[in-house]
């Protein structure tokens, strides 16, 4: 099963054909605008749906950050290409991400050892990397609004699956570059109800196809802000129950939702238990499928906060194949052997993995279309 998406393509296949008959009668018709119709077209109907069904995080993080400006030039020439900036920016975005954890765990590295100087080094540069995350996830939340009208207030009519998809990715933007865009001391200058408006924004996706997400984005962002959750609602309970959805789907986005809510709110053992339970599911159920890379990421999320404790009291992050294990586990010891004659060096970093109604059909989420 693949994305149904010609509209789209059939429509740039169509302007670039009638300014190629009509150039010499018809003002504002270029080469370059038929480029950059079909670029974007091509990034949300093949380019996008490809880099889903990878493996490699790393290379789909750089696609944003290396095509993301060649991409969105050509809105000088043509109509914006915002839905396919949505997904370029979000993926950039998580390019800075993993620029911010390498500094905080370099500066926690640096308070164990007793380094000032490189621990406050090490924060200054965790939060400029945070600023360019909000930054970039600013921009991608703007653009919803831009492709498919602000959110928080009616829901817009999402005709096809990569739309819902663009919004999914679209409200997960605003909730993180919020996040983000503090820790910087607002670099990006994001608004405050920002959080609010993709509380109610993700509602508009069916809960049971998107894997729990829509439900425990909002509990999340509930928890966060006191009074925001409807009354008599219990959001950690929501985020549970959404979290057994996307479980049950084999996609674990929800799990790691609410995994970081409970980060923040500074339950540390609980903490440890969606760890375990995170790492117990994918061993079940590796990642698979079409939506492959939204899981390989939620598993990267779930190693940071393994990474966090792991060097807040050891020095060092997980070690490899030690996700779901810690420090001072009693029963068993864990494989500390590469750190052997080191002198004290960090551990190398843990390898990624390889990779509304609730009725709707669920998007694949295994090695289904095979």
């Amino acid at each position: 099963m693949r994305f149904v998406r010609r509209p789209l393509v059939a429509a740039a296949v169509y302007s670039s054909l009638y300014c190629s008959l009509f150039a010499s009668l018809t003002a504002g018709c270029s080469l370059n605008a038929m480029t950059g119709d079909m670029m974007s077209a091509y990034t949300v109907e093949e380019m996008t749906p490809y880099l889903l069904e990878s493996d490699d995080l790393g290379m789909a993080c750089e696609t944003g950050v290396s095509m993301g400006a060649y991409l969105m030039s050509f809105e000088r020439v043509t109509d914006p290409p915002d839905k396919a900036a949505i997904s370029t920016l979000v993926t950039a975005a998580s390019c800075a991400q993993v620029e911010v954890w390498e500094a905080e765990l370099a500066s926690l590295r640096a308070i164990k050892a007793g380094v000032g100087a490189d621990a406050q080094d090490a924060r200054i540069r965790e939060r400029r990397a945070h600023g360019v995350a909000a930054k970039r996830f600013y921009r991608a939340w703007r653009r919803v609004g831009a492709a498919y009208g602000a959110p928080g207030g009616a829901c817009p009519e999402l005709e096809e699956e990569s739309d819902e998809l663009t919004w999914l990715m679209g409200m997960l933007a605003g909730a993180q570059g919020i996040q983000h865009d503090r820790a910087s001391g607002g670099m990006a200058g994001m608004p405050l109800d920002v959080p609010r408006k993709a509380a109610r924004g993700i509602l508009c996706l069916n809960n049971a196809k998107w894997w729990g997400v829509p439900r425990a984005l909002s509990a999340a962002i509930w928890t966060s802000i006191p009074g925001a959750a409807p009354e008599g609602v219990d959001p950690w309970k929501v985020m549970a129950e959404a979290t057994a959805v996307g479980i049950s789907s084999g996609m674990r986005l929800a799990q790691v939702i609410e995994a970081q809510a409970i980060a923040a709110a500074g339950r540390t053992q609980q903490v440890r238990a969606a760890i375990v339970a995170h790492a117990k599911a994918i061993e079940a159920r590796p990642a698979a499928g079409r939506f492959r890379l939204l899981d390989l990421n939620a598993t990267l999320q779930v190693q940071v906060l393994s990474d966090r404790m792991w060097t807040e009291a050891t020095g060092h992050r997980t070690p490899i194949g030690a996700l779901g294990t810690f420090w001072d586990d009693e029963a068993g010891e864990v494989d500390d052997g590469l750190l052997e004659g080191l002198g004290g060096d960090e551990a190398p970093d843990q390898a990624a993995p390889t990779d509304g109604g609730d009725s709707a059909a669920q998007p694949q989420t295994s090695e289904e279309k095979q």
